[in-house]
């Protein structure tokens, strides 16, 4: 019964999941450029009235939108680019409070991206490839999630960690050793005179037989095969690890990859990097870190008189025509539904409240928290937004 937002790539991926879950009593609309632009803004102020709960759309949807509550953001695949990773995750957690973002990737989404891009002008298209790949990158990698949107937008992340994301929390599965096998892929960039890129450097660490490999009697080389128990897309994902780690850089117009001064290090076994333990199948369902600190902000919060002050916002808010959010804020709810304010004087103390809005919504609002009202109906006296 919370307000979110599900992202998937195509229009049929939408209607799809948004039929099953309003088969399973979910209060779900759809949202693409294949619906007409009626009933686009039918559901989108549907959403925003709390009329529906969630919505599944391609990125069409979103812009303009100024909705404070929404708790989560899942993406159902891969967004295009970072910048639209920012802008859709940013829709979550406006108003402060906790909220949640949960990314779903696969090595598929690049290429349902791919197909879709190729009908674009070749020049758009090399530039949406690349940043495609960056977001593949960040998708795959090891560094705080924070610090690497903060580095793709040139800023910096001053803590050690941001104790909310995946790699912060310890939820990743790393692989074993891994040192010993940042050391395999390092020794075979120098081997290859650092003269090659990603593609070509995975292909040679499992062995392939690429006819481009034996021209170049790189199956010769000590590090030829020395990775062959693993996919070469698993190796890929290791070399961009290392990318994203500052081991490895990638130079020049064709991506050629170069040994840093980090990876040097790793090398000589003076620093040890992450790796991600390679994926054989799909993975359980995301755990929870072990010791993480409970949600604070429902702390000594009475949920069912907070859902029953949703109902009340939900009915004055549809009076006067305006979003819920106009009328109070998930924060002051929670305050309420925690302090449980007995008379008006009490009801101003809490955040979010003015003299206006204490006039206007008190009497009504007191009325649930205090028990006089247990049924939300129509409304009387509260004048106007």
């Amino acid at each position: 019964d919370e307000s979110g937002i599900i992202y998937c790539i195509r229009r049929a991926d939408v209607d799809t999941l948004c039929s099953q879950l309003a088969s399973r009593g979910h209060k779900a609309l759809p949202y693409h450029a294949g619906l007409d632009a009626d009933s686009r803004k039918r559901n989108q102020d549907a959403f925003i009235a709390e009329k529906a709960d969630v919505i599944v759309a391609t990125v069409a949807f979103g812009m303009g939108i100024d909705k404070s509550n929404v708790r989560y953001v899942i993406h159902t695949g891969m967004p295009k680019s970072l910048e639209h990773y920012q802008q859709e995750s940013g829709r979550a957690g406006r108003d402060g409070l906790e909220a949640e973002c949960c990314l779903f990737y696969s090595g598929g989404d690049y290429g349902v991206w791919k197909s879709i891009l190729d009908d674009s002008d070749p020049e758009a298209a090399r530039a949406a490839l690349a940043k495609l790949g960056e977001m593949y990158g960040y998708s795959t990698g090891v560094t705080c999630r924070h610090r690497a949107i903060l580095d793709y937008f040139g800023q910096e992340y001053e803590k050690a960690d941001c104790g909310a994301c995946d790699v912060c929390l310890g939820e990743l599965q790393c692989a074993h050793e891994p040192l010993e096998q940042a050391q395999k892929i390092l020794s075979c960039v120098v081997r290859l005179d650092e003269r090659f890129g990603a593609d070509y450097t995975a292909a040679v660490l499992v062995g392939s037989k690429e006819q481009r490999i034996l021209d170049n009697r790189h199956d010769a080389l000590s590090t030829y095969a020395l990775l062959s128990d693993l996919s070469k897309r698993a190796v890929r994902d290791w070399i961009e690890q290392l990318v994203g780690q500052d081991c490895l850089r990638k130079s020049g117009e064709y991506n050629v990859l170069e040994v840093t001064e980090k990876g040097w290090r790793v090398l000589r076994g003076e620093e040890a990097p992450v790796l991600l333990k390679p994926v054989k199948k799909p993975p359980a369902a995301r755990r929870r870190a072990a010791g993480k600190s409970p949600d604070v902000s429902w702390e000594g919060v009475d949920r069912d008189l907070f859902a029953r002050l949703r109902e009340l916002r939900k009915a004055l808010a549809g009076q006067k025509h305006v979003p819920a959010y106009v009328v109070f804020g998930d924060r002051s709810l929670r305050e309420m539904a925690a302090g449980k304010p007995a008379t008006l004087e009490e009801f101003l103390d809490i955040r979010g409240v003015g003299e206006k809005k204490c006039r206007k919504y008190g009497p009504a609002f007191l009325d649930v928290i205090n028990g006089r009202t247990s049924v939300v109906g129509e409304v009387e006296g509260t004048g106007d937004v």
